[in-house]
């Protein structure tokens, strides 16, 4: 296991660079592939970037944060308290974990997934329209949906109707996860750089590429697979841009999500559970099930 230490240094852009090429020679650095995309509210439609390093760069950004981008469309962005902000471009996919990791988000085209402390808030897609809600709480786990004037309540001993609110979930929650519990802006380029000075990179004899930056592992395989593990793996959060696939496990939650033939979205905290199909919607709590079906009916398991 070597460390590469080949290094260029741009001192004229926005951003220092740090470029490790796992193939070849280094590349002269280019100026910062994005300025303007971290302000700016999160679109279902990513657009590509007009300067793009090869992959395997990292760079420190103007935002005191450190920025590796992986082959297949896919970058990954750390503060220097290591919180994580992966983009899978080609799928749309943003997965976010908190430098406490007491926080995450999922942003996916099935739906959203928005974790704090205790509390878990989910949005699921609706092709038709009809988006489903639910949040998992200390009471229970509540739910409903667009056309639905009634909030119901699974809980110990049951489902009955409730009353609750549910967050707007249409703005990129992904940004505050990575940015609020983290030290980020100017004055912390520079550790942010000597952070990358540090890194480790290597290849497996199977392709799988690798880096250490800042304790955080990061590997990609060669068909695009990312995986990202924190605290000796407490925390792992994976995407795939060739099936659209993601997951995040913490001590907190574990969510998954996919496309194609195996679409879905589900999420388990403790005893409770949202499962989500793109056509029947279930939660669980405590041995109670409820949801809606594909019919958008309420049903009671």
């Amino acid at each position: 296991m070597s460390s590469q230490t080949s290094t260029a240094y741009n001192t004229t852009a926005a951003a220092a660079g740090i470029w490790r090429q796992p193939r070849g020679t280094p590349k002269a650095v280019q100026a910062p592939y994005y300025v303007t995309e971290e302000s700016s509210v999160y679109t279902e439609n990513w657009r590509e970037h007009d300067q793009e390093p090869g992959a395997g760069a990292a760079l420190a950004t103007p935002h005191g944060t450190m920025s590796l981008r992986l082959h297949d469309r896919v970058r990954v962005d750390m503060t220097i308290d290591r919180a994580v902000r992966i983009i899978n471009f080609k799928n749309n996919i943003v997965l976010s974990l908190s430098g406490s990791g007491s926080a995450t988000a999922l942003l996916h085209p099935n739906g959203r997934i928005y974790q704090y402390g205790s509390r878990v808030e989910i949005l699921a897609h609706d092709a038709h329209g009809n988006n489903k809600y639910a949040k998992m709480w200390y009471k229970g786990v509540s739910f409903t949906s667009e056309q639905c004037a009634l909030v119901y309540l699974v809980d110990a001993a049951g489902t009955r109707t409730t009353t609750d609110s549910f967050s707007d979930m249409g703005q990129d929650f992904s940004l505050s996860v990575f940015y609020n519990d983290s030290r980020h802006g100017p004055s912390f380029i520079q550790e942010a750089i000597s952070i990358l000075q540090a890194a480790q990179y290597w290849i497996t004899e199977e392709g799988i590429e690798n880096w250490i930056i800042n304790n955080v592992r990061v590997s990609q395989t060669p068909d695009g697979l990312v995986r990202i593990a924190r605290n000796s793996n407490k925390y792992q959060i994976r995407t795939s841009p060739t099936n659209g696939t993601a997951s995040m496990t913490t001590p907190f939650l574990h969510c998954t999500a996919s496309m194609g033939q195996t679409s879905h979205l589900f999420v388990r905290r403790g005893e409770r559970r949202m499962h989500y199909d793109g056509t029947s919607f279930i939660v669980r709590n405590a041995g109670h099930s409820a949801g809606f079906d594909e019919k958008n009916q309420l049903k009671v398991y």
